[in-house]
Order: structure tokens, then sequence, then C-alpha cells
């Protein structure tokens, strides 16, 4: 085992520890700490420096209306198309990785643009969640406005299917959803089993979530946020995906609508699928058609 995955291993016993012990005395704090530990991004990533496709850019900045700033950067297209595509990054990553989507897009006349989320890459921020990823993305269009496609990998695809659902003129955007979290119940399933959560702890949790958003679990799940969009919609899923499980697409996959689309990988996983060529193809085709 390496030195860092020695140090990841040391600091995860840790933290079941700690909510283990905090937990027998008080599963409320314990539960609220869990809570805010979900939603603080782990920095897994290491700094990387720009690519040289990012010194072309124009920079933006948005304040939030939490008075926080997020980057952001912009391409406009030699021949437009007076079309703009948004692109959304996921869980604990950063705009920087979708850089093989900027020249294809642009070659197809499509203003591009992508921005660190909040707690993420360049931007400002500690605590990142769909509620607080879906008002970053609706300033973004009200400030950067107008988008006409977008596109998202992971929670940024989850926090899109939530954007389709109240998007005025639906039959006039695109969306393309990489790996989003089909059911949110997997996700924090997965989280709550990670670190050994009790039952007291799983429900204070719960209870965090709830009064936060005043609305059930199952209300934050992407095939429920789309199941009446109309518009065109890309669903892109792996098989082998751990972090998403494909699974959970299943049934909804087969009553989907006509206007929903899939393009179903095998051994890609949760991040690769969207790094891979033939699945940038597809997409870039998609939008461009």
């Amino acid at each position: 085992m390496s030195k860092q995955g020695f140090s990841e291993r040391m600091y995860l016993q840790f933290l079941r520890t700690k909510f283990k012990t905090i937990g027998s005395v008080s599963p409320t704090v314990a539960g609220k700490l869990a809570f805010n530990l979900f939603c603080t991004p782990y920095p897994k990533y290491k700094k990387r420096k720009a690519p040289a496709l990012f010194h072309q850019a124009t920079p933006l900045t948005i304040q939030l209306k939490n008075q926080l700033r997020i980057k952001g950067f912009e391409w406009q297209p030699s021949k437009p198309n007076g079309k703009t595509v948004l692109i959304c990054h996921g869980y604990a990553s950063y705009f920087y990785k979708f850089e093989q989507y900027i020249q294809p897009l642009l070659k197809e006349g499509f203003r591009v643009i992508g921005f660190d989320a909040p707690a993420h890459g360049q931007s400002e921020g500690k605590y990142i969640n769909v509620i607080i990823y879906k008002e970053a993305i609706e300033q973004i269009m009200s400030t950067c406005g107008p988008i006409d496609h977008f596109m998202g990998h992971s929670l940024g695809g989850i926090t899109l299917a939530m954007i389709a659902e109240t998007i005025p003129n639906p039959l006039e955007h695109k969306f393309v959803l990489i790996a989003p979290a089909t059911k949110t119940t997997s996700t924090l399933d997965g989280f709550f089993n990670m670190m050994h959560l009790s039952e007291p702890v799983r429900q204070a949790f719960l209870a965090e979530l709830s009064k936060l958003t005043h609305l059930p679990i199952t209300y934050f799940e992407a095939d429920r946020a789309i199941e009446n969009y109309p518009g065109p919609l890309l669903w892109v899923h792996d098989k082998g995906d751990r972090v998403c499980p494909y699974q959970d697409l299943v049934k909804f996959q087969e009553n989907a609508p006509e206007n929903i689309k899939f393009l179903i990988t095998n051994e890609l996983g949760h991040n690769k699928v969207y790094k891979t060529q033939f699945v940038i193809d597809k997409i870039v085709a998609f939008l461009s058609a």
C-alpha cells in the first residue's frame, strides 16, 4: 500500500471512530457532522495548471447570492451557430477535466462555457450539494445566458436534471446527463456504509437533509426529475459504474419516453466514461444534430 493510500485508510478509520463515539452520546450531533462531511468535497485531485486551451479563453467570475465567487471560462467560435453549451463537472472534480470537449464544440459553432462548482477548483466555498450547485447554475444562466444546451457529469448531471425539470421552453434545449445519481438513496447508502454509521445516526443525517430541503430524499433523483421532460436528452452511463450504479437506471430506461436517448457503455466506470473519445463524439453529435 502506498503512503497516500495508508494515510487515506487511517483517516477513514478516524472518521468511523469519531462518528461511532459521538453517535453513542448524541446521534443528532453525529448526523449533522456526517451531513456536513458528505457535502464537503475531498481534494483527491492534484492541483493542475491550466491546459493551453484555457489560456485562449475569456476568464469569468460570478458572485453568487451567498457572496461566494465562482470562476469559469468562455470560448467564442470562429463561425458561430448562435448556440451556447454549458458544461458542469462532478463532485471533487473541476472544469479542466473537460478540455477534450471544447475544440469539437467550437468546431461545430458553439459558444462554450464552464465553471468550477462552489468549493471546487478555483471557486470559493466549503460545501457542495444539489441545492448549492443548482443555485450556482441558475446564476450562471442568468449572468451568462442564454444557455441553450447543457451537459453534466455525476453531481453535475443530477443537478442538471433538476434544472431540466423546470426550464422554460424545454423543446429549445438539449441535455446530456453523464452518470448522474439515478437513485440518491444508493449514493447515501454507499456513504453510510463506508462510514459505518449506526441507524440512529443515519436517521439524524436524513432529518438534517429534510430540514434543509423540506423534501423527501426521493425527490433528488435524476430519473424522477426528467420523467416528464419533453425535450431532447441523452443519458450516458456505464454498466460498471460503482459510484452511481447502472442497475438503478434499468427500470427507468425500459419505460423512458422516446425523447430520452441512452448511450450505455461497458467497462469504463464512473469517470473514464466521459473521457473516452467514442463517448465524446456521440455527445458532440447529439448536441450538433
